[in-house]
């Protein structure tokens, strides 16, 4: 089943416009939130409180909402890999490790009783994906998602891109990446040329670029 999905930076933004820009999704059939913990700044209570309210807003109209972290992320917040009460007290459902662990950890994360799904990068042509299915990892709960790259000529070929995504399709694992819209101002980082995973649709009409990925 295909979902498109929007990105949203709190932190970047204000509540207001998020939510009109959840709205503004939803009517036209979006069904998943990727957003970013890895960015956000600040007083830890109030960058809690900030993502739980949008995180809500999300999911009480049906959403999917997935935080993007990493292992500084679980050091920052004193969030141990055995237990993600955190996330799931954010409302989340899922989580994104866009940096990985040691694979046991993913397996151990998989089987968290707290039904959050565990993203798994994509945008890398390693044994990373085997390591952690080699832990008997339950595979009903693992997905993967490519990175963004927000700098022009720092996205993936398409040889490249197919050569990592052949991988988790050969172990029927959900799929994802990200396409750019021309009129997006809104970004992580201080830089943003657009926030895509293939190079070659930096400057691609969304439409073409999302149908060249549901292509492949």
């Amino acid at each position: 089943m295909r979902k498109l999905g929007v990105s949203i930076y709190p932190e970047k933004t204000t509540m207001e416009k998020d939510k009109q820009y959840i709205d503004l999704a939803i009517k036209y059939g979006f069904q998943r939130v990727f957003t970013c913990l890895l960015s956000a700044e600040g007083d830890i209570e109030k960058i809690k409180k900030m993502y739980k309210e949008i995180i809500k807003y999300c999911t009480d109209r049906g959403m999917e909402v997935v935080l993007d972290v990493a292992p500084n992320i679980f050091q920052k917040l004193n969030i141990s890999y055995d237990d993600l009460t955190f996330f799931k007290e954010l409302g989340a459902t899922g989580i994104r490790l866009d940096i990985g662990f040691d694979g046991l950890k993913e397996a151990n994360m998989s089987f968290n009783n707290l039904d959050l799904d565990i993203e798994l990068n994509m945008s890398n042509d390693t044994y990373y994906l085997e390591n952690i299915l080699s832990h008997t990892a339950r595979k009903d709960r693992i997905i993967g998602c490519h990175n963004f790259y927000p700098q022009v000529f720092t996205g993936l070929s398409y040889d490249y891109f197919i050569k990592c995504s052949k991988r988790f399709k050969e172990n029927n694992i959900r799929t994802a990446a990200f396409v750019s819209t021309s009129c997006g101002e809104i970004g992580p980082w201080s830089i943003n040329d657009g926030l895509c995973t293939l190079e070659e649709h930096r400057n691609l009409n969304i439409t073409k670029a999302a149908k060249h990925l549901w292509a492949t």
